[in-house]
């Protein structure tokens, strides 16, 4: 903080009664080599002229990182919830594993927005374009957990 450019601010200068806190300032910013401004937010008095002052001082100062960049690792668990498989058995795909079974525990069959939600995460999953690469079919029979399901594109 200290490399940093500063600038001193005296502020409510509107409702000043004494003005020998601010010499006292002024005198702090001489001996510090800081710039010194006086503004008022009530009346606006200074404040122009700091926020065009603060413009140009910014326009000269370096660029420089806000934020060391560290090199870091983040370590991950395998989560088993997330496990599925998926296989084609006597013309009939197969998707079962923990992930679909706690799925199926979270979707009603016979609601519309249910069976959305349940298109939806078999996406997010990968299990549609598994079942793709095994060489799924309009038309063809999914049996996910204990439900037999007619697969539609």
């Amino acid at each position: 903080m200290v490399k940093r450019k500063q600038i001193l601010v005296a502020t409510k200068i509107d409702s000043m009664q004494d003005n020998s806190n601010y010499q006292k300032l002024e005198e702090l910013a001489k001996t510090e080599k800081l710039e010194i401004f006086k503004i008022s937010s009530v009346t606006g008095e200074g404040v122009e002229q700091l926020i065009d002052h603060i413009t140009e001082v910014l326009k000269t100062l370096p660029k420089e990182e806000l934020v060391e960049i560290e090199d870091r690792v983040v370590y991950t668990l395998q989560d088993k919830d997330q496990e599925w498989e998926a296989y084609e058995e006597d013309g009939i795909f197969i998707v079962k594993g923990r992930a679909v079974d706690r799925l199926m525990g979270r979707v009603n069959i016979e609601d519309n927005e249910s069976m959305y939600y349940l298109q939806k995460c078999i996406k997010n999953m990968g299990i549609e374009d598994k079942l793709k690469e095994l060489g799924i079919c309009e038309g063809d029979t999914v049996k996910i957990s204990d439900w037999e399901l007619e697969w539609y594109d």
